[in-house]
């Protein structure tokens, strides 16, 4: 038995009209409790209660490579530790086992020790807060993926209804000319909702970072209250990377040229990436955490120019 016309018609705007409201109030509903759950991301917490010490440990005093066999390696970096003048006190006391010498012996070294303790801390200190601010633009990324995967599930769903509601429809529809009209309009639609599936971008939300450590190194200033001197004097130090031509910061920003950016950094998105924050993708997102997960590796490794230093020190 056939249904009439009117009836199918009307019980197909229905069907669209139904589908429709229940879309628009599922995402008007996500949208409130993504803006309600994203707050606590929008500013960071990673910065330092305490900011990082700027007072320069370098020293202007070389050590006598002949006496004491150290390598140029460590020759700087002990410069730049600001302890050259007490290994070559060091140095002077020789192992005399007299006791005054030893008692000196051992001041110097302790001193040393705390100088070395207090570098360490500093590197650690920079890579923890690049590793909480990795995590929180990784918290908000994800939470985007999963609002854009809803997001897509929703039109992939009703899409389906839709268009399975035309088929039926069309089929119990007696009149050619109000059948076509259904399928066309029907079509259409599903059409229509199938391709806000594939927004490349999807959803955005406001990220800020007023402090940067990216942009410090983007920027290649002489210097910056964002790093403790010693880790800056690293990073820009040629003699300190695998190669020796270039140092470790403009190594970072190739990399990020490179892979992040395919060899021309978009105007818009160095400006986000390297200013104050904005209105992020979840793409941006992930970008800025792989870029961030970079830098952090670079600050952990400059530990290993430590360890030759530790043990000349500990044999002396």
């Amino acid at each position: 038995m056939k249904i009439s016309n009117f009836t199918t018609h009307k019980f197909l705007q229905s069907c669209f009209l139904v589908i429709i409201l229940a879309w628009f109030s599922s995402c008007t509903s996500t949208r409130k409790t993504a803006n309600t759950k994203l707050q606590g991301l929008k500013y960071s917490y990673c910065t330092p209660v305490i900011p990082y010490p700027q007072k320069p440990g370098q020293d202007s005093i070389d050590i006598d490579l002949s006496k004491s066999g150290i390598s140029n390696h460590d020759q700087l970096l002990s410069k730049i530790l600001g302890i050259s003048s007490n290994i070559n006190e060091l140095l002077v006391l020789g192992k005399d086992s007299e006791p005054n010498k030893t008692i000196q012996r051992l001041l110097l070294k302790q001193k040393i020790a705390g100088r070395l303790l207090i570098a360490q801390s500093e590197l650690q200190a920079v890579a923890a807060e690049l590793d909480c601010e990795g995590e929180r633009a990784d918290m908000a990324a994800d939470y985007l993926d999963n609002l854009n995967n809803k997001r897509n599930k929703n039109f992939t769903v009703s899409s389906v209804i839709i268009g399975a509601l035309t088929t039926v429809a069309t089929a119990t529809i007696s009149k050619n000319s109000t059948q076509v009209a259904v399928g066309i309009s029907g079509g259409l639609v599903s059409a229509g909702l199938g391709a806000f599936t594939i927004n490349p971008k999807g959803r955005k939300l406001e990220f800020y970072h007023k402090r940067n450590l990216l942009r410090t190194i983007w920027i290649e200033t002489s210097s910056n209250a964002d790093y403790p001197v010693f880790v800056w004097m690293m990073l820009h130090e040629k003699k300190f990377s695998n190669k020796g031509d270039i140092t470790l910061a403009q190594s970072i920003k190739d990399r990020w040229v490179q892979f992040q950016f395919d060899g021309k950094p978009d105007s818009d998105q160095e400006k986000l990436l390297f200013g104050d924050g904005g209105n992020y993708h979840a793409d941006d997102l992930h970008t800025r955490s792989s870029m961030i997960n970079q830098l952090q590796s670079t600050i952990r490794s400059i530990n290993q120019d430590l360890i030759s230093l530790v043990v000349f020190i500990e044999n002396m």
